[in-house]
């Protein structure tokens, strides 16, 4: 049984960053490609390079999705684009279904904007070198000065105030830098022997879309003089319905025959979510590269990936390895948070048919790895990736 302990953390800065709503999206305010939103309509890697229309269908129905996040995700160390997509079915005879929601990862490896960014780095590495050379030579005239003023050639005995090291010449600043052997660029690497022909591209479908918003990032603070919300009332054990009922002096209880209350506040997996987002209730992002995702949920077969049978958290998660490349492992990335709903639908009046989603995973693959025959005469290439669901419960009605 997992306890509160185990979902204690630390108060501050955490390494996880979260997305807020900025800006709706409008013909005054359009996103570009280096923006992350939710909902509108997808911009993809290369205008003529949609992903192929299977993966933004839903597997149920097969009807084109709606975009419910796109996260300008690129990785430190590397020069090419990278996209997470998100969609989602909105046809109420698919929810819960699996294949209702997808999530895509895109890349982009453009020799030439690699090239361009290979010589924007060098040239602020160039410039760099050129700052330190001339301190160094700087610090060698002040050096040589010193050196004169407290050293005389007709003296033998050596001065008390000589500098040590320069009878030696090791003086650090006395030598030029020796210089690396070019390293190979990151084209050079990526560039095959033989490559295959590339994948032709094809038309995109067109898709849905809920109204869109670009987001903001920050990292997650988790102050409590910023905490919103109040703690989630605790489940009675063993309570009868004569048990004590909420009240002024006890209104943090409620009675545990009330099924459709338990079912939800009696989780501690449960409660550490509603916990962490009382910080920051705007979020509708997080995203926490070989992180650890926030479960809504410890009752589902999402969480039997993070949680062993004794309800601990696994050292190693169980997220299928991408099948595009088995001697990989996937890792954990991003989440979409029940926030994102409320923008998302802030148009729509059907309430009983909207998303019911508590958190929506994706885990992407350890080695950003994309097959070369996926990769189209615009360099970009799609693969999907794992995307684990977990679902509101269910409530019975009366």
């Amino acid at each position: 049984m997992m306890s509160e302990s185990d979902f204690e953390d630390e108060l501050g800065d955490s390494k996880t960053f979260l997305g807020f709503v900025d800006v709706a999206i409008s013909s005054k305010e359009q996103p570009e490609i280096e923006d992350t939103f939710i909902g509108g309509t997808p911009i993809w890697l290369h205008p003529k390079s949609p992903p192929p229309n299977e993966l933004v269908q839903c597997l149920s129905c097969n009807k084109p999705m709606h975009l419910l996040l796109q996260c300008y995700a690129n990785l430190a160390d590397t020069l090419y684009d990278r996209v997470i997509y998100i969609f989602g079915c909105n046809d109420p005879k698919c929810r819960r279904k699996k294949g209702s929601v997808r999530a895509i990862r895109a890349v982009s490896k453009d020799p030439a904007i690699i090239a361009q960014r290979e010589k924007e780095l060098q040239d602020i590495q160039d410039k760099k070198d050129k700052a330190q050379q001339k301190e160094q030579q700087n610090k060698q005239k002040l050096e040589s000065i010193a050196n004169s003023l407290f050293n005389t050639s007709s003296s033998d005995s050596q001065n008390p105030f000589a500098n040590p090291f320069a009878a030696e010449s090791s003086n650090p600043f006395a030598k030029p830098q020796q210089l690396q052997p070019e390293k190979p660029t990151y084209a050079q690497i990526a560039k095959p022997e033989q490559k295959p022909a590339p994948k032709k591209h094809q038309d995109p479908v067109d898709l849905p879309s809920y109204p869109g918003y670009i987001l903001y990032v920050d990292q997650e603070i988790l102050d409590p003089k910023n905490q919103s919300l109040p703690p989630l009332p605790k489940v009675e054990e063993g309570s009868s319905e004569t048990a004590a009922q909420p009240s002024a002096s006890n209104p943090s209880k409620i009675p545990a025959h009330d099924e459709n209350i338990s079912k939800i506040v009696d989780d501690p997996t449960f409660q550490n979510f509603s916990d962490i987002v009382s910080y920051n209730t705007a979020q509708v992002l997080r995203y926490d590269l070989n992180g650890s995702p926030l479960l809504y949920s410890s009752k589902d077969d999402v969480a039997k990936l993070f949680y062993d049978s004794n309800g601990r958290l696994r050292p190693q998660h169980l997220i299928p390895n991408p099948p595009y490349n088995p001697s990989s492992e996937r890792r954990f990335e991003l989440q979409l948070m029940p926030k994102a709903i409320i923008d998302l639908e802030a148009d729509s009046d059907d309430i009983i048919n909207g998303m019911e989603w508590g958190t929506i995973m994706v885990g992407t693959d350890a080695k950003d790895f994309v097959p070369e025959h996926l990769i189209d005469e615009n360099h970009v290439g799609y693969v999907e990736e794992w995307c684990g669901v977990q679902w509101e419960e269910e409530l019975k009605l009366n």
